[in-house]
């Protein structure tokens, strides 16, 4: 199952400065992970608007111009999921319970929890679902709550002009809700009794369904995370990153 994803972003290679109001941490002190920890939290508050100078966007919502979700070759899900036009609400209530650099390591990990995602986007689909057809185009509002996150992103460091930026080449995501509803319009061009009936059965198997499109989240998400890290320290060396 591959994945892609488009942000609403562009990154630059200038440099810039962090904004005043974002903490910044030492990192000869003995308390830096929990400095770290506590910036990053306070730092995903105030990203209900953006900030364009660092390169970061607004999480209320996140736009998100495409997200691919390729088919799988068996189990419950093998639909090709293009989504275009993506607005995602409820990203800027994640809440960190770790987050700590590994400078020797190159590696940065975190978790937390989110208690909703809202998803809204156009979407195509084509494929099965639990061996049923589904193929449809139109809009489609996907709920996750109560999700437990985990990230392991690997970076390097690259120096420019004098300067340390960190890029982040890989990582590894844990995507976890408790509960996914579903709802795609327009299904089988707009044949609503046949629409209706795919919709409640992906909503009575939601465990099932979401359990088997999991990874193509989990790559989804971990795409978003490091194309926003990389915008940002793309812009922001480590010299101004941290004290």
């Amino acid at each position: 199952m591959k994945t892609a994803i488009v942000l609403v972003l562009v990154a630059v290679a200038q440099s810039a400065k962090f904004p005043t109001n974002f903490h910044k941490c030492n990192r000869k002190d003995p308390d830096f992970d929990k400095c770290t920890l506590e910036a990053a939290n306070n730092g995903l508050a105030q990203l209900t608007k953006d900030f364009p100078e660092i390169h970061l966007p607004s999480l209320n919502p996140l736009e998100v111009s495409e997200l691919k979700i390729g088919a799988g070759s068996e189990g419950v899900v093998n639909v090709q999921q293009n989504f275009k036009n993506c607005k995602l609400y409820g990203i800027d209530k994640l809440r960190l319970d770790n987050f700590r650099f590994d400078f020797e390591k190159k590696v940065l990990e975190g978790n937390g929890f989110i208690p909703e995602i809202k998803k809204l986007c156009d979407y195509e689909l084509n494929g099965k679902v639990l061996l049923l057809p589904i193929v449809g185009t139109g809009k489609s509002t996907v709920i996750l709550r109560d999700i437990k996150l985990g990230a392991h992103y690997n970076f390097e460091e690259v120096q420019k002009k004098g300067k340390h930026f960190m890029n982040f080449k890989s990582f590894t995501v844990s995507f976890n809700p408790d509960f996914v509803s579903f709802d795609f319009e327009n299904l089988f061009n707009g044949d609503k009794q046949l629409g209706d009936n795919i919709n409640k059965v992906l909503n009575e198997n939601y465990k099932e369904v979401f359990a088997d499109v999991q990874k193509g989240y989990e790559e989804g998400f971990g795409l978003v995370v490091e194309n926003i890290l990389n915008n940002l320290f793309a812009k922001v060396s480590i010299e101004e990153a941290f004290d």
